[in-house]
């Protein structure tokens, strides 16, 4: 289906959720192709790799008013950009679900994942020491949550080369019985420290985030 959630940010910012019910040849139907994207997409050979780049093409194009000359690029650290427009952007996908961010004046992030109790065999890996003595290591959701935010600061920062369990900071949320809310961030990197806030939702059994930079342009 087409976008199923869209969300406007300010004044220059929006967000994107596809939800991915249609085969490849049904989203191909949808879409123009800009110039490179045949080429693009014909490296992918996984049907839901396919669905995934598809969807995230038609949800861009859905909340710029469908033009036909969009072009992107990905720079040396694999971050998607706007070839011919002025547009931070940041896409995400996971299962059944593609997101994009765009904003014409702020860099932005966003991540959508699947909450699933697998994620309690890699906490270990992406949580600090400080973030551990704040968690049930045995919350799922609260781990996913806090996974998605740590994705979703890496794709804002968009300059690699961040480790999750010490360049990464979250602070988790008091509670997670609603199903959005707001999260502090930091990203402290040898002279680079910064504190971010981040907004998220839960949809079905995903959780999206995303964070807009106002201070960065």
């Amino acid at each position: 289906m087409p976008v199923v959630r869209k969300i406007y940010i300010g004044n220059h910012g929006l967000l994107g959720v596809w939800k991915i019910e249609e085969s490849v040849e049904e989203l191909l139907s949808m879409i123009h192709f800009s110039n490179g994207d045949s080429e693009t997409f014909n490296r992918f050979k996984n049907k839901s790799r396919q669905c995934h780049w598809l969807s995230y093409r038609l949800t861009i194009r859905h909340l710029l008013g469908n033009p036909k000359d969009l072009e992107f690029y990905y720079d040396e650290f694999g971050k998607i950009h706007f070839k011919n427009h002025d547009y931070s952007l940041s896409v995400t996908h996971s299962g059944d679900y593609s997101a994009v961010i765009l904003n014409i004046n702020y860099c932005v992030g966003i991540d959508i994942e699947r909450v699933s109790e697998r994620i309690n065999n890699i906490s270990l890996k992406f949580l600090s020491v400080e973030e551990l003595t704040k968690v049930d290591e045995d919350n799922h959701r609260l781990l996913t949550l806090l996974w998605s935010a740590k994705e979703t600061l890496y794709k804002l920062f968009g300059k690699g080369d961040l480790v999750f369990d010490k360049n990464i900071i979250i602070d988790p949320p008091e509670s997670l019985e609603d199903e959005n809310g707001i999260l502090k961030g930091r990203i402290i990197k040898d002279d680079f420290s910064k504190e971010y806030i981040l907004k998220y939702f839960y949809i079905e059994d995903y959780v999206l985030v995303y964070c807009v930079d106002d201070t960065l342009t």
